[in-house]
């Protein structure tokens, strides 16, 4: 069932982030962080947080609207169970968040990832999902490790 998160899913958020593979170990304290700006008042400023929570906690989403443009939200992290990826149940918490926003009249959603081989899988993902590579900008992570930033239209 994908909901709302409530602040008892904070650890098990910081723990799939890890084992899904979308953050390193040492990227756990970020996501704590960023978990307890979300619960502390960035919900209120209209940041996003949803868990789909069958059989446990087996994904999660963050999203939230960019300052300054007109309708445009940045996908912040997805992340799904290991043993979960590759059946579907990231695409259905995409379109889960796609069909919210486009019902709020929402204009763009970006997604910003790295272009080394270790994050292969996650650009195809969005590629195969109906985002287009926008941009990428050299050496942006670090030397070696592009950003690469996908949009879809959501109107």
């Amino acid at each position: 069932m994908i909901r709302s998160a409530e602040p008892s899913d904070t650890d098990a958020v910081v723990e799939l982030s890890v084992t899904s593979g979308m953050f390193g170990e040492d990227e756990a304290p970020f996501i704590a962080a960023m978990m307890a700006d979300y619960f502390g008042g960035a919900a209120d400023a209209g940041h996003r947080c949803l868990v789909d929570d069958t059989d446990g906690l087996q994904a999660v989403a963050y999203y939230q609207p960019k300052p300054a443009a007109d309708r445009v939200w940045d996908l912040t992290m997805i992340a799904v169970q290991p043993a979960r990826q590759g059946h579907g149940l990231g695409t259905a918490l995409l379109k889960h968040i796609e069909e919210g926003l486009r019902g709020d009249g929402q204009r763009l959603l970006l997604v910003e990832t790295s272009g080394t081989p270790q994050y292969d899988r996650t650009r195809a993902f969005y590629l195969g999902c109906g985002y287009e590579e926008e941009a990428r900008v050299r050496g942006y992570w670090a030397d070696g490790d592009d950003l690469v930033l996908f949009r879809k239209a959501l109107a």
